[in-house]
């Protein structure tokens, strides 16, 4: 059967976002969890041969949401996804099983309902994790979706696990910013402060506008990574890792290998920053491809490839372009 080409343009986009996420979450696995390291530690990384690729669970759950959307239209069934999600969960990892993410997943799956189980965690708080906002990545790779419609479809999928509203205006960042990146001419120049403008125009909370203001700071000052992972802190949270993220992809939105290094280089939770960079900087150079080393194994390449395309073929609702973009001549 033949592709449509307009379908075609949009399998490359959800392709090069799904497989350059899933490769940058694997090339940061060595450094997750340093301190800031040395450009020379890097170097020996990227450079040696991959022991075990094993994709973190955040990287897997993207995949997840992006199949989970594709089958059913663009739009989310909450049951199922959670589901789908429980049944993705690695149950034989020890190191995961403290986390709140594995809590309200294995409550799915013994039968809990997702919604009874999500708000009472951190004491009824929800929790405030950054998984939610690297899942939410797929979000934005519905087409059609706008930066509005996207951060909303976001949102609503960080409340299967996440519903603290820092967790899920951070997955709605994700989404939006994946949405404005997937619309956009690679060869177009980009307006790095009108696209970060768009994406804090769908957050709700002080919060995190008042970090994506230090994002600008640090963007407009050509901030090197120690000082914004000194700035901002990237660890576990949403409102920490979503903005470390963003401002690694906005410092080099023009060089997807540039902007994945700026990430590896804050060190904190480098799988998290590192897929979300990959996710954006593969929707808007989607011929773009990491070194051969890593990329994931044959099975998941093809799982990806699937996911993309039935995400490819669902519609959603014509939205917001990349900020300036001379095609539509419109803004955020």
């Amino acid at each position: 059967m033949t592709i449509p080409l307009d379908q075609q343009h949009l399998l490359r986009r959800a392709h090069g976002s799904l497989l350059l996420a899933a490769c940058a979450d694997l090339m940061a696995a060595p450094l997750h969890g340093r301190t800031t390291p040395e450009p020379a530690q890097i170097e020996v990384i990227l450079r040696a041969t991959p022991r075990l690729l094993v994709a973190s669970p955040a990287a897997i759950q993207m995949v997840v949401l992006a199949e989970h959307l594709g089958a059913n239209g663009g739009r989310i069934n909450d049951d199922v996804l959670a589901a789908d999600l429980a049944t993705e969960w690695p149950a034989d990892r020890p190191e995961l099983s403290g986390t709140t993410t594995s809590r309200v997943l294995r409550a799915v799956a013994a039968g809990t309902r997702w919604w009874q189980i999500a708000p009472e965690v951190h004491h009824g708080q929800g929790s405030f994790g950054s998984v939610a906002a690297v899942r939410a990545c797929a979000a934005g790779l519905v087409p059609g979706n706008g930066a509005a419609a996207a951060a909303a479809l976001g949102r609503r999928s960080a409340g299967i696990t996440h519903t603290h509203l820092l967790a899920r205006d951070g997955a709605a960042a994700t989404a939006a910013a994946v949405a404005l990146a997937a619309q956009a001419q690679p060869a177009t120049p980009a307006d790095r402060y009108r696209f970060l403008s768009a994406v804090a125009a769908q957050m709700r909370t002080a919060e995190f506008r008042t970090a994506l203001r230090t994002v600008q700071t640090l963007v407009r000052h050509r901030s090197a990574p120690a000082e914004t992972a000194a700035t901002l802190g990237a660890d576990r949270t949403a409102l920490r890792s979503v903005p470390a993220a963003l401002t690694a992809f906005l410092r080099h939105c023009d060089d997807p290998a540039a902007a994945t290094r700026y990430a590896l280089m804050m060190g904190g939770q480098t799988r998290t920053t590192a897929a979300i960079v990959g996710a954006i900087s593969g929707a808007r150079h989607p011929e773009y491809t990491l070194a051969m080393p890593w990329r994931p194994d044959l099975m998941r390449l093809l799982r990806l490839r699937a996911a993309a395309a039935a995400l490819s073929a669902a519609t959603g609702r014509r939205g917001d372009r990349w900020p300036g973009d001379h095609r539509t001549g419109q803004g955020p």
